[in-house]
């Protein structure tokens, strides 16, 4: 068994112990038959089950597609060792990345892909599948003319070379692009393969006329900029792990649409866009009245596949906690806070409260470098993690909102000026299941993420200005709007590997649902969040996600009280201090108070949301 990239690949005779197929002899020319040639597919496709069956096929050209679809449950497919002494076989790779490819009969395989086998298919299902080909082929054929008649317009207009230069600014605002056209691969990773930045494809076209590039550069072109005039880089996402065609970009922003309309009450209308780029200006101009609906955006992540498949969920408003979390009123309590039961308002007065306290007005001292309201925000993640069980979670921004200060109201060149040292991540751990070790490796854990996330915050501070405001070597990518559940996040990941993230949940702030974060004339997104982490499972549920969301509503008023502060002077408004290494070595949260309320929480087993539990946990009545 040899790795790549975190991934694991075979070579036969492991494959047969893995799948543990007792019934195959290698010394045999048939290995398997029947629905164990199906579990072997299977099981290889969705990397033993971590990936959907339909998400591992989409990958899959149109082809092979039909192969896969045609062969599971047939028992008169036979999986074959030594392809010598037959013709007409279809043969079976891997890729250095474990992924599965399957190829026509004589065609020429590259030495970069694994044969590990070979399906013996009757010529009767080879003919069915020929047919079906042909005609998915047929339809290839008419969605190319419509791109390449968008093509000749843009030649036509003398805005080519801008549209080139586009979405080549566009694939650096995502962090992963890793799209399929064909057996062709577009890519752009840190990690992984670069065929459209390192290896230097999106330069190379602008070199040539566009009738000498491939079909799929051509609709790479094409639908990368129809997706992102949707909304925005995030949509290659989408399409991560995935055959990018017109037919498949189509049938996504007919989907949205109709999700859109839906979810706001819209009518459909009988005049429904037929133009793709028509399309998805209408999707993204439906968007924010989606998020003004009861239904909530959501985008559900596989790190194997890189894919980001946007969802619609029930969620009616408020999205706040209904009341209060016991850590966050047990401190406001401590902090002489009269709780009434309004959520928002009492976490406003509690912020102001602990404002006062740093800077010395207040009477009373907070333990630690981070001060009143460095505990406080604890408080927030504290209750986060303890009521989904998660191993660690964090929230991060900047230590100073006066840092975003411009030369004029809305200016960007405050922004511009700020180092990754400007920003700081208040990432903790549960207080049972990553208790502090000998070796320091909680320490170690959560100090990696937060500096992760103080380098993250840095790339998102410059993405809600206008592309002609930043410049051109400031790198910089979109900062996520809509919330998140991830699994398999540590598979191509350094940073995931280093935390052990596997599975993921987070919520951004200011959410879609709110106005911006508005702070010296300009409006930010992403710019706070809760996010929490589970190094082994299960997987996060979407209960837990909805968990994160009315904590995140208590981290959005945190720093819109704050920001009031800052603009208005009307209470004073310290940078925030502590979550630095030193604070971490230190283990400074176990000195926090809500460390150890959530602490007697955890270890009573008393979940930490309602009246009751602030009665029976701390003793609060509204």
């Amino acid at each position: 068994m040899l790795t790549s990239g975190g991934l694991i690949w075979f070579g036969v005779s492991e494959i047969i112990q893995y799948s543990g197929m007792k019934t195959i002899r290698m010394n045999n020319d048939a290995l398997d038959t029947g629905s164990d040639a199906s579990a072997w597919i299977i099981d290889l496709l969705t990397f033993g089950g971590k990936i959907p069956f339909h998400v591992a096929t989409s990958r899959l050209s149109k082809w092979e597609w039909l192969i896969v679809h045609h062969a599971i449950g047939r028992s008169d497919v036979l999986l074959v060792a030594d392809g010598a002494e037959f013709d007409g076989l279809v043969a079976v790779t891997q890729t250095h990345g474990g992924w599965l490819e399957f190829w026509q009969p004589g065609q020429v395989i590259p030495p970069e892909s694994t044969v590990i086998g070979w399906l013996r298919i009757p010529a009767p299902v080879m003919d069915m599948i020929a047919e079906e080909w042909r005609r998915a082929r047929d339809r290839e054929v008419m969605d190319l003319a419509e791109v390449d008649a968008i093509l000749r317009s843009w030649e036509a207009e003398k805005v080519l070379d801008e549209r080139l230069a586009e979405i080549a600014d566009r694939v650096e605002r995502v962090e992963t692009v890793f799209i399929h056209i064909g057996r062709d691969v577009f890519s752009k990773s840190d990690a992984g393969s670069s065929t459209l930045t390192r290896d230097g494809l999106l330069a190379g076209l602008r070199k040539v006329h566009y009738s000498k590039w491939r079909e799929s550069d051509r609709l790479f072109v094409v639908l990368g900029l129809c997706l992102f005039a949707s909304g925005r880089s995030v949509r290659f996402e989408e399409f991560n792990g995935r055959q990018l065609s017109v037919a498949g970009v189509r049938d996504f922003l007919l989907g949205r649409y109709a999700g859109y309309c839906v979810s706001a009450g819209i009518d459909f209308g009988t005049d429904q866009p037929l133009g793709l780029f028509e399309l998805a200006e209408r999707v993204r101009e439906l968007q924010p009245a989606a998020d003004q609906s009861p239904d909530m955006r959501y985008r559900r992540i596989n790190g194997l596949t890189f894919v980001k498949s946007e969802h619609l969920m029930a969620f009616p408003f408020p999205r706040d906690p209904s009341v209060l979390p016991a850590p966050v009123a047990e401190y406001g309590a401590a902090l002489g806070v009269q709780l009434t039961g309004d959520v928002r308002g009492d976490m406003n007065r509690i912020t102001r409260v602990a404002a006062n306290v740093d800077a010395g007005l207040a009477g009373l001292s907070a333990p630690g470098s981070q001060g009143a309201l460095g505990e406080l925000l604890a408080a927030v993640v504290l209750s986060a993690v303890v009521a989904t069980g998660s191993d660690y979670g964090m929230s991060s921004s900047m230590r100073n909102l006066a840092g975003l200060r411009g030369a004029a109201p809305g200016g960007i060149d405050g922004v511009l000026s700020l180092k990754k040292g400007d920003f700081f991540c208040c990432c903790l751990p549960h207080p049972l299941r990553l208790p502090a070790a000998a070796d320091g490796e909680d320490v170690a854990i959560v100090w990696r993420a937060a500096q992760r996330m103080m380098y993250n915050r840095w790339h998102f501070a410059p993405g809600e200005f206008d592309r002609s405001d930043i410049p051109e070597k400031r790198h910089y990518f979109f900062p996520p709007q809509v919330p998140d559940i991830a699994e398999h996040s540590e598979k191509h990941h350094g940073g995931h590997v280093a935390s052990r993230v596997r599975f993921t949940i987070r919520a951004p702030g200011a959410q879609a649902w709110h106005p911006p974060f508005t702070v010296f004339g300009h409006g930010f997104r992403g710019c706070y969040d809760i996010r929490l982490v589970r190094m082994e499972g299960p997987a996060f549920t979407i209960g837990h996600l909805i968990e994160a969301v009315r904590h995140c509503s208590l981290v959005d008023e945190f720093w819109r009280t704050l920001a009031v502060g800052v603009e208005s002077g009307i209470f004073p408004v310290r940078p925030m201090q502590g979550f630095d290494r030193e604070w971490y070595e230190a283990r400074t949260w176990q000195q926090l108070r809500p460390f150890a309320t959530a602490h007697r929480a955890a270890s009573a087993g008393i979940p930490l949301g309602g009246a009751e539990v602030l009665r029976e946990l701390i003793g609060i009545t509204f």
